[in-house]
């Protein structure tokens, strides 16, 4: 039996990297799967994998900026699994641009989608369970971005560090509707996003090595990048009622990067 055995379970931005590693974890632990992504074909690939490994998933599209294509995600999937149990908000942009370049469309562009659209799946699937009478846990993937901040991304800074306070302050409102809410705190991770960093910072440069630049963000203690499927595992953990004890936080993912 895994941990989410029986379970419903949907992850937003499960198109690929983190998103899609976190879908096939629920998988692996008995969860039945809403792989939700604004890229379809992605989605539906991650939806498929699943299937092939013996899982059950649906993929639906949604755009986590509209509150009309979450709520027809969520008809979607109560059609088809008559609930849903967890919710993860990973959908996630960030534009790297500095302080003094970025545009107030990027900018809030960045929160819209990494912050409000994490609010408004919240706020949904909350209703959805306060409805039905039953709990479930929410995840969010937030960033150490948030934590600490890094050079020519405060969009992405701020708006993670939101979805901190965000985590938080759900977790105290949510309780009584019988629903945990944690978040994790991802450092380097070897995803597609994380390579469009260091190419950007590499084509800024108009010198270097991108795969070169991207291993060189490994946090130093464990002298390699943070994989997907380990930043999975914890989310499938803090989604299973093992984590009961645990509310409210947001967890370091990073190799012990970021001190607090």
């Amino acid at each position: 039996m895994g941990l989410l055995e029986g379970r419903v379970g949907m992850v937003t931005g499960a198109g690929r990297g983190i998103g899609r590693a976190i879908a096939l974890a629920l998988s692996s632990e008995g969860s039945a799967v809403i792989a939700a992504d604004i890229r379809l074909e992605e989605v539906n690939a991650t939806a498929s994998q699943i299937i092939e490994k013996g899982g059950r998933a649906i993929a639906v599209e949604m755009d986590v900026t509209s509150p009309a294509s979450i709520e027809n995600a969520f008809h979607l999937a109560m059609q088809e699994f008559q609930t849903v149990d967890i919710l993860v908000n990973n959908a996630g942009v960030v534009y790297l641009r500095d302080a003094l370049t970025i545009t107030k469309e990027e900018f809030d562009k960045t929160f819209s989608v990494n912050t409000t659209g994490t609010f408004l799946c919240s706020q949904f699937f909350a209703k959805v369970l306060k409805e039905k009478g039953s709990g479930g846990s929410i995840v969010n993937v937030a960033s150490n971005a948030g934590k600490v901040g890094f050079p020519g991304q405060c969009d992405y800074n701020a708006a993670k560090a939101a979805v901190i306070n965000l985590t938080r302050s759900l977790a105290m409102e949510f309780a009584p509707l019988g629903i945990n809410v944690n978040a994790v705190c991802p450092g380097a991770v070897e995803t597609e996003m994380l390579f469009e960093v260091a190419k950007f910072i590499v084509d800024q440069n108009r010198q270097g090595d991108p795969v070169a630049l991207m291993r060189s963000f490994a946090p130093p203690q464990l002298s390699r990048l943070v994989q997907p499927e380990e930043v999975a595992i914890i989310v499938a953990f803090l989604a299973s009622d093992k984590a009961a004890i645990i509310r409210g936080q947001s967890i370091n993912l990073d190799g012990g990067a970021t001190p607090y």
